[in-house]
């Protein structure tokens, strides 16, 4: 079982030290090899253009300070392949209260007190471990391959390296993961903040506080945090959130991830910063 010292800032997006309760959770006790692994950690680790997926020289902890981030919220067009997107042992969501959910989400770590600036990206969908709805990383790129190796050996994440970018500007951020090669598009999330829908709210307030899952040596992991709503966190000077309007364009080849599991209308969006002093140790 890996230290929740270690497990703090886990997911990246809304776990910070110092007003979140983080810890990480063993579910069960599972296989080390899955017999189904669905659309889960396909892709090539390393990105030689960029960087490989290894500890190289790092011995010395990453130290974060403050990161944005952009999530947005999809319906499938698939349910079929939803259900064959997830790897065991998670299941499609079979409660009436539930829907099935693709997350699409980009991080920008900009300042680090210690360790590389970096940014990473995610790909999710609302899964079942039991009774305990949550979001299933399927692929998580990162640019950094101490960032990724942490990810998969600490975490449990299905981290690999490729070019990732966030570009701010006001009202408007724009996500992007590239093939390797670090040229070509392979998915760009554009979110607009400043005119959100009631139903956003709506269904952040469910579907936003869900823990993610994680898989470490066939176990399940489980990162959660103590329930706080969005409007909580938004009053509180270390966390800015703006919620929004969500766009998705998916490169056109059909072994894009994206397009193989199939992703709909958007469903909500939010964009956020965290000021937060939080640790990760190299192995």
């Amino acid at each position: 079982m890996v230290p929740a010292r270690k497990l703090l800032g886990a997911t990246g997006f809304i776990l910070a030290s110092f007003f979140f309760t983080t810890c990480a959770t063993e579910t069960s006790a599972r296989s080390p090899t899955p017999p189904n692994r669905g659309l889960y950690d396909l892709a090539p680790l390393d990105d030689p253009s960029i960087a490989r997926c290894y500890w190289l020289d790092r011995s010395r902890p990453f130290v974060f300070q403050e990161s944005h981030h952009i999530r947005g919220y999809f319906s499938p067009t698939d349910l079929a392949s939803y259900r064959d997107a997830l790897p065991a042992p998670f299941t499609l969501p079979d409660k009436l209260s539930l829907r099935p959910m693709i997350r699409v989400a980009f991080s920008d770590h900009h300042d680090m007190a210690e360790g590389p600036a970096h940014r990473e990206a995610e790909v999710a969908m609302l899964g079942m471990d039991g009774a305990q709805p949550g979001w299933v990383v399927l692929t998580s790129p990162v640019t950094n391959g101490a960032a990724c190796i942490a990810g998969r050996q600490l975490l449990g994440l299905p981290r690999i390296v490729r070019r990732v970018t966030l570009e701010r500007s006001t009202g408007r951020h724009v996500g992007r993961v590239y093939a390797v090669g670090g040229e070509r598009p392979l998915a760009t999330l554009t979110v607009d903040t400043g005119d959100p829908v009631e139903s956003t709210r709506e269904l952040l307030r469910q579907y936003g506080l869900y823990p993610q899952f994680a898989l470490l040596s066939g176990r399940v992991l489980k990162y959660v945090d103590p329930g706080l709503s969005y409007a909580e966190l938004a009053h509180r000077a270390d966390y800015e959130i703006k919620l929004g309007r969500a766009r998705l364009d998916v490169s056109p080849e059909p072994d894009n991830l994206l397009r193989r599991l199939g992703v709909g209308a958007p469903l909500a969006a939010h964009w956020s910063r965290i000021r937060a002093r939080y640790t990760i140790t190299p192995m």
